[in-house]
């Protein structure tokens, strides 16, 4: 039975390389919409989009998360990361901030599968960050990178979603049907 939305989630794949081909104004609006027309719990909305384009400040992001696994003696994690360059967002011309009112983590990863399905459906890859929410939760830096990206007062961050045209030739990851259970 071909379903366009289904053939979306079982395309959809973390992707870890992009192009550097910019993607447009009315996609990226489109994306941050779909985030904002997730269900929440009681239809209570908690999520708010802050979108980025700027590069310099997504470095800036990617060097104060590895400094802060570095303070932390995360070797393992600083190792990783020093494999990839340190790079958090994968160079993504694109990248969705979600951020959350009320401890709603559970909204923020509603709104971010439904950027990245719709993502997969308009031919663009995408990822979900969970990692650069040290930098927000760290009291040493929560206020600065909260101001920096113009959180809402009473908002923590949620999850990011980085996104644009793919550079790699990965694939989604294999379905394992032992995972699921049928009762009754």
């Amino acid at each position: 039975m071909p379903n366009s939305t289904i053939d979306a989630i079982f395309a959809r794949r973390s992707v870890r390389a992009y192009t550097a081909q910019k993607v447009d104004d009315e996609t990226i609006d489109l994306l941050a919409k779909t985030a904002l027309a997730a269900p929440s719990g009681n239809n209570f909305q908690p999520v708010n989009v802050i979108v980025v384009q700027n590069s310099a400040l997504i470095r800036e992001a990617e060097e104060a998360i590895t400094a802060y696994f570095v303070k932390k003696g995360e070797t393992a994690l600083v190792d990783r990361l020093k494999s990839r360059n340190n790079k958090i967002f994968y160079d993504a011309p694109v990248s969705f901030f979600l951020a959350v009112k009320d401890n709603s983590h559970t909204d923020a990863g509603i709104a971010a599968e439904n950027i990245t399905i719709a993502a997969a459906s308009l031919g663009l890859g995408s990822i979900i960050l969970g990692l650069p929410g040290v930098i927000f939760s760290d009291p040493e830096t929560a206020a600065y990178w909260k101001a920096k990206l113009g959180f809402p007062a009473g908002y923590e961050y949620g999850l990011a979603v980085a996104a644009g045209y793919t550079a790699d030739t990965g694939k989604p990851h294999d379905i394992d049907p032992k995972k699921i259970s049928y009762i009754g």
